[in-house]
């Protein structure tokens, strides 16, 4: 008993993690891919991320690369805010996929994962920020420029499938 205490405060004192298809809000509506190249998925991502700011309040954002367990690779946004007293992480992993449309094409492209920390206080929480948080804020502006490229297409199953290009398919920015 002492210890599931112990663990439960630790857990609330450093936060929760949520994460999600970012683009993909139940699990009724059918997977969505975005052929596109590497290179524009990610710049697609961090733009993304990078303009979450101004909308959620933040002050300060600070965006670095990532990679999880799986080698699959994204972008760690930490935003701050000193108005609102608050800091939220978010990573959104661009994950490469192989997806089957209902004709049975198989088809290439890339999906979206986003995963939410929030911090407040000693309390983690959902923080109620102007806009709907940061959150909707990183969904908002990554949907826009997706459905910008007019590429999305809707799969029956999916697959992830190796990076085609080098770090984030640019080696401009990154």
């Amino acid at each position: 008993m002492k210890r599931s205490v112990s663990i439960l405060i630790a857990l609330l004192a450093t936060g929760c993690a949520t994460p999600s298809p970012a683009l993909k809000p139940n699990s009724d509506n059918p997977e969505v891919i975005y052929a596109i190249p590497q290179s524009q998925a990610f710049a697609i991502a961090h733009e993304a991320m990078l303009s979450a700011a101004s909308h959620c309040g933040a002050t300060t954002v600070h965006i670095e690369d990532i990679s999880r367990g799986d080698g699959i690779r994204g972008y760690k946004a930490a935003y701050e805010g000193w108005f609102y007293r608050f800091f939220i992480e978010r990573r959104l992993y661009v994950v490469p996929t192989v997806g089957v449309a209902a004709s049975g094409q198989s088809l290439d492209g890339f999906r979206f994962e986003i995963t939410n920390y929030y911090f407040k206080g000693w309390r983690s929480e959902y923080a109620r920020l102007p806009g709907g948080g940061c959150e909707k804020t990183v969904i908002s502006a990554l949907q826009a420029a997706l459905e910008a490229t007019g590429t999305a297409a809707s799969v029956t199953r999916v697959e992830t499938r190796p990076y085609t290009e080098g770090r984030n398919g640019c080696s401009a920015s990154n």
